[in-house]
């Protein structure tokens, strides 16, 4: 809380250091935003932003993709297996010892000024309490930015947190989807209120004295209309830290292909491999729509390395197990085992006890439907299990067939798919068995009940052959051809994730992150700027007192006293005023001849420990 000596600090400074940057953190965030969307979206105000910006579109929320965790790791620094927050009930969480960063830099720094503006206001009521000195909730973001563009205009805030949830609100009432104009109007909705924001922002009289950080990021993305998953477009999400001294960059995951010794029984010199946004797309035709009596069997080979809530062949929308038609995938909620799942809109059957087919290998998957009985399943030609399915009826979705995604093209598939294989007839077990490593002739005994057969080895961009006769050929929709021994590999280990974003916040603010905090998160800007210092360090366990100074000297307390071993002393604009050694155990600086001000002290010590601070010398 703002007090009469903090004041005083602060005038003092207004005439000692007017040209000086002063430290600010901005952290905007944009509840249930598709990263993929967010680039689909006409957005110039975040485009704007992103330009002078360190930007990450493959960024990860790859905890829990629900509001209450993934608005507890974006505050406090930690994921789920700490603060404990696993549903929107924030039952059981450990604040206490993983609080908020905006807690964090009040118990540095009582003199910061601190404020939290929420549309959804558990977040104000749960992580931030009492930590901020000033916090409301509000029932639309338009209010929210109102509020925020009048503080910024009449207040002089350290930190400002805002959260939108509109965005959110549209996903859930029509769809997560870069393709459902109400989500994407929403997404340019509230670029309109983060233009007004920063205009209030760069209106500010002391703007030009200011350095502010402006982060920008979202809790989780979303599948149909809902979120909470495992699946990329769940847990995809974007990160933004702009400001005026950030070199910009746009950080990717790496996408490769990599050749590995596999054991393919097809000898295929090619294979359609599908990552996160792909997809093979097979017209409707009446014949795939099944009704409720129309046994049918289905079978397909894949390859892969990532178990998750997808979609690898069906014909419905996987947002829910009842809906009409079929689906092949994982358990939920990351396997590892695969699944088949079949629904009429009122009633589901599902067999989750595949094997762990993400292994990087060849499997061959079939599933036999007996409308008036079982619905059996085999992997690589053996039986695995059965389950009844004479109470599903109509499975009719007049959707065709689709691979690698669901037919709203989410609950994407990342891996490769080849020798998919429609039936309108029960194949029976010894006939699965031997064909499960064979291309089809015409010597198949079920040939002539073949609906469809897409080998998926042509080297073609755009069209996926019916080999059938039956020419149900299908739309390439951005899938990859690659050679029968490669694998599609993607690395997010250099992209930002949600933690990261209060460690960068309070890196600005130059407040020492302790080792204790334990947090999981990384600071995506350097090492506090004011020094000129890049490279990254462990901090000291080292208290400095009293602060503000008083009778010119500090003293220095804490378990790594034995390691400090020498002290620079820096104003604002990063100059080098006072530097000396400290012999170990000593624990007093004398800072007696340094003028009234503001100052960065840097202690440096033996293993590269280090803590930076803030003093103030009244």
């Amino acid at each position: 809380m703002k007090n009469l000596l903090g004041f005083l600090i602060i005038l003092a400074l207004t005439f000692s250091l007017q040209a000086q940057d002063n430290k600010k953190v901005l952290i905007i965030g944009i509840d249930g935003v598709r990263s993929d969307a967010l680039v689909a979206a006409n957005t110039p105000e975040i485009d704007g932003l992103i330009e002078t910006a360190i930007y990450s579109p493959d960024a990860l929320n790859d905890d829990i993709t629900i509001s209450g965790p993934g608005w507890s790791a974006i505050l406090c620094g930690v994921w789920s297996e700490k603060h404990l927050v696993t549903g929107n009930n924030f039952s059981g969480n450990d604040y206490s010892t993983y609080p908020s960063f905006i807690q964090r830099a009040e118990d540095f720094d009582s003199n910061l000024h601190t404020v939290s503006f929420c549309h959804w206001g558990p977040i104000n009521d749960n992580i931030v309490a009492d930590a901020a000195d000033f916090k409301l909730n509000f029932g639309s973001d338009q209010e929210v930015a109102d509020q925020a563009a009048n503080y910024l205009a009449v207040n002089d805030p350290d930190i400002v947190f805002l959260h939108f949830d509109d965005v959110d609100h549209a996903g859930h009432g029509s769809g997560f989807s870069p393709d459902n104009p109400a989500y994407i109007t929403a997404i340019e909705t509230v670029d309109v209120l983060v233009g007004q924001v920063q205009d209030a922002l760069e209106n500010r009289a002391t703007y030009e004295e200011e350095d502010w950080l402006i982060l920008i990021t979202t809790d989780h993305g979303g599948q149909g209309t809902s979120h909470g998953g495992t699946s990329f477009t769940e847990e995809n999400v974007f990160v933004i830290a702009s400001g005026k001294n950030i070199e910009p960059i746009v950080i990717r995951r790496d996408s490769s292909y990599t050749s590995s010794p596999i054991d393919n029984c097809l000898e295929a010199d090619a294979a359609l491999a599908f990552d996160s946004s792909s997809s093979v797309e097979i017209a409707d035709t009446p014949s795939f729509n099944f009704g409720s009596t129309q046994d049918f069997t289905i079978e397909c080979r894949v390859r892969t390395n990532v178990s998750a809530d997808v979609s690898i062949v069906g014909n419905k929308d996987w947002d829910s197990g009842l809906n009409p038609g079929f689906v092949f995938s994982f358990s939920y909620p990351n396997g590892p085992e695969w699944k088949v799942n079949i629904g009429d809109g009122s009633n589901r059957v599902d067999i989750n006890t595949g094997g762990e087919i993400a292994d990087g290998e060849w499997h061959t998957l079939s599933v036999s439907f007996d409308r008036d009985g079982m619905m059996s399943m085999y992997e690589d030609g053996v039986f695995l299990s059965a389950s009844d399915i004479s109470n599903i009826g109509n499975i009719d979705t007049n959707a065709g067939l689709i691979f690698g995604a669901d037919t709203n093209n989410g609950y994407s598939y990342s891996g490769e798919i080849a020798e998919v294989r429609v039936w309108n007839t029960l194949v029976d077990g010894a006939t699965i068995e031997n064909w499960h490593c064979q291309s089809l002739e015409n010597t198949h005994p079920n040939y002539a009940d073949l609906l469809g057969y897409w080998p998926m080895n042509e080297e073609e961009d755009n069209i996926v052959s019916d080999v059938s006769g039956n020419e149900h050929h299908g739309l390439n929709n951005g899938a990859f051809w690659q050679s029968g021994d490669s694998i599609l590999v993607e690395n997010f280990d250099h992209t930002f994730r949600l933690v990261d974003v209060p460690v960068t916040a309070l890196q600005h603010l130059c407040i020492p992150i302790l080792p204790e905090w334990n947090l999981d998160g990384q600071s995506l800007i350097d090492l506090c700027d004011i020094t000129g210092t890049t490279q990254p360090f462990v901090a000291l366990d080292i208290q400095i007192a009293p602060n503000p100074v008083t009778n010119g000297v500090l003293y220095l307390s804490g378990k790594d006293l034995m390691l400090i071993q020498a002290f620079n002393i820096y104003d604002i604009t990063g100059k080098l005023l006072q530097k000396g050694s400290l012999s170990q155990g000593l624990n007093q600086i004398n800072v007696s001849k340094l003028p009234a001000g503001a100052y960065l002290i840097e202690l440096s010590g033996k293993e590269n420990r280090k803590l930076q601070s803030r003093i103030v010398i009244p």
